[in-house]
């Protein structure tokens, strides 16, 4: 929080020759749980830094009393699982050195659980970035028990996990924070997208290796697929299937074809199918 509240910090660092055209900078974290270890570098884009700045303008003209409830209750609310669509493959990257790449489940959504009674928002299955999400017209809202078990889509995540009680956060792994909400912001802010897209990550495992402590997977490693082959096909399991049958019926309609040239993704996703065919 004290970064966040730092408009003059001293962390940031010219990029690297060569890269003249990059709209990119490095910002750099000190780990204190280790003082032997090199500095963490991590690039941040431009539009990181113009949401960061007004996160700072939120919180500055914040009150005490309102600025104690950030992520006040993060600790309240469990990670479950990570659940994502077999039917439809992304790539997960091993090692980006060894240009390991391997096919994984696209996340779709999670599941938890509260300590306590909670309302949690409901919103569309098929509402995403390409069509957008009016808050006022396109959320509702249902009543969960405290340890009732709940699925929700990664947009319905991020608008629950966007209160001032979570602050992008919630328990997983015994840690009160050990879950985070971020959201890849560049197609939104240059007018590509409705809205950026939610992702959901573990906390760093460096400090937990440096605490000595068990290698805690990244939680991709652990997803749980919701759908499965069925007469040829693909079905959603039955479980899942009144949240997240729209998805399956959406997931069939084919990408058109591009002469453009291939993205990052799509390269990475050209070797993982290689290297799945090696084994």
């Amino acid at each position: 929080m004290d970064l966040l509240k730092n408009k003059d910090s001293d962390n940031k660092y010219p990029k690297s020759k060569g890269q003249a055209k990059s709209k990119t900078y490095k910002t750099r974290f000190k780990d204190e749980c280790n003082s032997e270890e090199k500095d963490h570098y991590f690039k941040i884009t431009k539009w990181n830094e113009e949401v960061l700045n007004i996160g700072r303008q939120i919180i500055d003209e914040m009150s005490d009393e309102e600025f104690s409830r950030l992520g006040s209750k993060s600790g309240t609310l469990h990670f479950v699982q990570l659940l994502g669509l077999g039917s439809k493959r992304t790539t997960r990257t091993m090692s980006s050195k060894d240009k390991d790449y391997r096919p994984w489940s696209t996340p779709v959504g999670v599941t938890l659980y509260s300590d306590e009674d909670i309302m949690v928002p409901v919103i569309d299955v098929l509402k995403n970035k390409d069509t957008g999400i009016d808050p006022e017209k396109d959320i509702t809202y249902r009543e969960v028990k405290a340890g009732e078990k709940f699925h929700l889509t990664l947009y319905e995540c991020m608008f629950l996990l966007l209160r001032d009680e979570y602050a992008g956060f919630c328990e997983a792994n015994g840690n009160e924070r050990g879950l985070r909400l971020t959201c890849k912001l560049s197609a939104f802010m240059r007018g590509d997208a409705k809205l950026p897209t939610p992702t959901l990550s573990f906390e760093r495992n460096s400090l937990i290796k440096y605490a000595d402590e068990p290698y805690r997977s990244p939680i991709k490693a652990g997803i749980v697929e919701i759908d499965e082959p069925f007469d040829g096909g693909w079905r959603i399991k039955p479980e899942f299937a009144e949240k997240f049958g729209p998805l399956l019926k959406s997931n069939k309609k084919r990408r058109r074809t591009s002469n453009k040239k291939a993205s990052p993704t799509s390269q990475r996703a050209t070797v993982a199918n290689e290297n799945e065919l090696k084994k």
